[in-house]
């Protein structure tokens, strides 16, 4: 997940990073039998930071670790047909959705209906299952089978739910590390994108028999960029020059002024398109990303219904930007959608992408 508190003095980063480094580690065994403690947050791209932006070498990705450690390397990448990728945000999405996965296939496998977790952050997930008539008919082996398949798709959509969240609470100023708010970075142009490709790399992580979960990830990690023709550093930096006082202005933390943002989560059409930066080996089709769904579970009778207690002081912003009863909880599959509307709606992000529409525009015709 993006900290946006990367600006946080560097003399209190340390204890930060043994809180979440040590509390969020995650116990791997191979990929069909994962059971993370929980998902673990990552320290990604930033536009804006006062350390700087970090841009990672394609050629040396590192190895993935779910359970925190040396050897992962995060930081901003851009591609020719997904545009930006922030690698932190592609590890943590993935992780989140072996993290749910695990819980919801312990949960099938024990028949529970009331299934309760959080995923990194304070909100409270409430799920509530419903069986097939026949489910007991189904010997241990055919269980196992079926519910693996079920809790990796049910893990990949709440993932990426989950990560919609986040982008939705920072949006009304949530703190990840309860210091500075994450407002400056919610629903960047690349966080989107980021988001779902990591879980569709989870999901085919956990499907993996021949590597353990983070062994997969990495070599997938390294497979999907490729195909998305992933560029240098030396690429990366120039997009960034060319989108600086154009989809954001100003330097440091505090004195960034974001102009472009990205609300494709999928809640329009079902798919997510990146956001890339015009001339920038752009005369490649993009690749699309659907959404994540839920299509199994029905298919094999069951029902899931899920709901979220948001346990965070932004809750009352929240409720009342879509008019909802605060005792309450929320439904993901309505609610969230209508929130992320009112957000894009807002007056001020309209007139500003206007504006910045106008400005790009104006760029092209001095190039010609």
């Amino acid at each position: 997940m993006k900290l946006i508190n990367r600006a946080i003095p560097a003399v209190i980063f340390p204890i930060l990073f043994f809180i979440c480094g040590c509390n969020e580690s995650a116990k791997v065994s191979d990929s069909q039998d994962l059971e993370m403690k929980s998902a673990r947050l990552r320290w990604g791209a930033f536009f804006g930071s006062p350390f700087g932006m970090k841009y990672t070498n394609p050629d040396y990705m590192g190895t993935h670790k779910s359970q925190g450690g040396a050897g992962e390397i995060n930081g901003l990448l851009y591609t020719c047909k997904g545009g930006f990728i922030d690698v932190g945000h592609v590890r943590e999405a993935a992780d989140r959705t072996a993290y749910v996965k695990g819980i919801i296939f312990k949960s099938l496998m024990e028949n529970k209906t009331d299934v309760s977790f959080q995923v990194i952050e304070p909100s409270q997930y409430w799920l509530t299952i419903s069986y097939p008539s026949n489910w007991n008919r189904y010997s241990q082996a055919e269980k196992e089978s079926i519910a693996n398949e079920l809790s990796i798709e049910a893990g990949q959509f709440i993932g990426h739910q989950s990560m919609i969240w986040h982008e939705i609470i920072t949006w009304y100023g949530f703190a990840s590390t309860g210091v500075f708010s994450d407002q400056i970075s919610s629903f960047s142009w690349e966080d989107p994108y980021s988001d779902v490709m990591g879980t569709y790399l989870g999901a085919a992580a956990l499907r993996d028999m021949g590597q353990n979960y983070d062994e997969a990830v990495a070599r997938l990690l390294n497979e999907e960029l490729k195909e998305l023709d992933v560029q240098p550093a030396s690429v990366c930096k120039q997009a960034v020059k060319q989108i600086r006082g154009l989809w954001y202005t100003g330097g440091g933390y505090f004195f960034v002024h974001m102009r472009m943002r990205n609300f494709d989560v999928g809640y329009d059409d079902g798919m997510l398109a990146p956001v890339r930066v015009p001339g920038i080996c752009s005369d490649c089709e993009a690749k699309l990303y659907p959404a994540p769904k839920l299509e199994s579970l029905w298919r094999y009778g069951f029902g899931m219904t899920i709901e979220l207690d948001p346990r965070i002081l932004q809750k009352d912003k929240i409720y009342d930007a879509i008019n909802l009863e605060h005792n309450k909880r929320i439904q993901l599959r309505t609610d969230f959608a209508r929130v992320v509307e009112q957000i894009r709606n807002d007056k001020e992000i309209l007139a500003m992408e206007n504006e910045t529409k106008t400005k790009i525009a104006n760029e092209k015709y001095k190039q010609r």
